[in-house]
């Protein structure tokens, strides 16, 4: 027990010599390090670029007065037809049946699995042709 006590220590001074060592010589670099100093040109161009960006022209800022009417028509025109539907479809789900057409078992999944690409293909087809549009190729349709 006291020989594990014994090489404890040691350990322990050696490690406190090796960080005092080590502080001392980051005094000595940090004491001995001289100013530092800009070159000649680095306030002048910095003020210069300070000048540039006061006197640069505010933002163009966004034409409200513009785009409020075509919000508001977007919102009325998505209210009305959430009325729309609201109105038309009590009546129906009131209805004492509903009858859909009838598929064979066997045909059921080919026509889900057929449904679901032409949507996805009719997205991609949706998605290029916006693209094309906004970047001004738009001669598809």
């Amino acid at each position: 027990m006291n020989r594990a006590k014994t090489i404890r220590t040691e350990q322990e001074r050696a490690g406190s010599n090796r960080t005092g060592r080590i502080e001392a010589e980051i005094d000595r670099v940090l004491a001995s390090e001289e100013d530092l100093i800009p070159s000649s040109g680095f306030l002048a161009s910095v003020m210069e670029r300070v000048q540039q960006e006061a006197s640069a022209p505010p933002p163009i800022p966004f034409p409200w007065k513009r785009a409020v009417p075509g919000i508001l028509l977007a919102a009325g025109v998505f209210g009305w037809a959430a009325f729309e539907m609201v109105r038309l479809g009590l009546p129906v789900l009131s209805a004492p049946t509903l009858t859909l057409p009838h598929l064979p078992a066997a045909l059921v999944a080919p026509v889900e699995q057929a449904g679901w690409v032409a949507l996805a293909l009719g997205a991609s087809l949706l998605s290029w042709l916006l693209s094309r549009r906004l970047a001004g190729r738009g001669g598809l349709l």
